[in-house]
């Protein structure tokens, strides 16, 4: 692990500043929803504007950085979450519900640029130490998961309106991103055309098993991910009426668990195989959905949480790591932006429903939706499994 390059590290420490939005807006989004939305049924359109943000940007991502380089397009997208935190500042203070949603909706464009970091970090490594380089960046997430929220708490109080302090002190952490982002290498890939490279159409790339595969893994694991997180803060406070200490916990908690689990990579990955990880991702979500339907009480809500939040590590990792080995070098941004879109929207998707569903339906049917969309995940990794075994046979 320590034989990583310095960069990669540098790559972890950028992730943790731009992955402190999405903690604090889960964490005040639902409450500020609650506050100002004309409606219950729109209480969670602050986080799901978020996810919308980083769906309709994922793909384009990628392309600006193919044309402008790296950098350029984080330092770009850096701009756009300073300025979305300045307008969420001035939403919040004027209690303008919309304005609110349209200033996170720019937090979520940036949201799409800090998960190409891992594709940057992985551009430093040779391919047997992918695996352990995606979750090295992952641990970016940890801190971001302990400080998004504290942040969110400690600019609670600074001026009249309650959490508009909390987007003043989000800006001040997007500008010293915009530092470090100034400073830090990128890997330089060689652009140059390969004259026998046989360029692959969108359609034959998505039927290729294990692009099919990794893309279900890492959609999965957000969709349904987002749609239990999504829905919590708002199960718990506004609908069970627990203290808003207790959803601050949990969520910390689920978010700290997405990510923990990659300071034990090295480890894992040496113990299991890549197929094995997937499969663990699926069952401990399982576990996850399970409790959640099971027990609403404090615990049942944190363990459930905990849960979700490694089985998205495992199935988010391996689903990277996987994706990584499926393409060539010439088609590296188209994947990965094929990736992104698609992860990126079914987390939309979910994160949009999740306020309408769990008041509608309740906490019961919305985990039960999660069942076909762990379903779907597995037949697409055993496909991908069985389709590998057969060509190894064959060789």
């Amino acid at each position: 692990m320590f034989s990583i390059p310095y960069p990669v590290w540098l790559i972890a420490i950028a992730q943790a500043l731009g992955m402190l939005t999405a903690p604090l807006v889960i964490f005040v989004g639902g409450f500020l929803g609650v506050l100002f939305a004309p409606s219950h049924a729109l209480a969670t359109l602050p986080v799901a504007a978020l996810v919308v943000g980083g769906a309709v940007s994922s793909m384009p991502a990628a392309f600006i950085m193919k044309r402008i380089g790296r950098r350029s397009g984080f330092v770009y997208a850096t701009l756009i979450a300073i300025l979305g935190s300045i307008l969420a500042f001035y939403s919040v203070r004027g209690e303008n519900f919309f304005g609110l949603c349209f200033s996170i909706f720019l937090l979520g464009m940036h949201m799409a640029f800090v998960q190409q970091f891992r594709f940057a970090a992985i551009e430093w490594v040779s391919a047997d130490k992918v695996a352990i380089t995606a979750s090295v960046v992952m641990l970016g997430g940890l801190v971001a998961a302990w400080l998004g929220p504290e942040i969110a708490m400690q600019g609670k109080d600074l001026f009249a309106t309650s959490f508009s302090g909390s987007f003043i002190l989000l800006a001040l952490c997007h500008v010293g991103l915009l530092v470090l982002l100034s400073v830090m290498p990128f890997a330089v890939i060689d652009a140059a055309p390969d004259p026998t490279y046989l360029k692959r159409s969108w359609l034959n790339l998505f039927t290729i098993p294990g692009i099919g595969a990794a893309i279900a893994s890492a959609a999965v694991a957000f969709g349904v991910m987002s749609l239990i997180m999504t829905a919590t803060p708002v199960s718990m406070s506004e609908i069970q009426n627990y203290p808003l200490d207790d959803t601050k916990t949990v969520i910390q908690s689920h978010i700290m668990a997405m990510f923990i689990p990659s300071l034990f990579a090295p480890f894992l990955f040496r113990m299991f195989s890549l197929f094995t990880m997937l499969l663990l991702g699926l069952i401990v979500m399982s576990v996850a959905i399970t409790i959640a339907i099971l027990d609403q009480s404090y615990w049942g809500y944190w363990s459930a949480l905990v849960c979700l939040g490694i089985g998205w590590n495992f199935l988010f990792v391996g689903g990277t790591t996987l994706l990584s080995q499926q393409y060539d070098k010439q088609e590296s941004f188209t994947v990965q932006a094929m990736n992104d879109f698609c992860v990126f929207s079914t987390q939309a998707v979910m994160s949009l429903s999740a306020g309408w569903i769990v008041f509608n339906y309740g906490w019961f049917a919305l985990n039960l939706i999660a069942v076909p969309l762990l379903i779907f995940a597995l037949v697409m990794i055993a496909r991908w499994y069985f389709s590998n075994h057969k060509t190894k046979q064959a060789t």
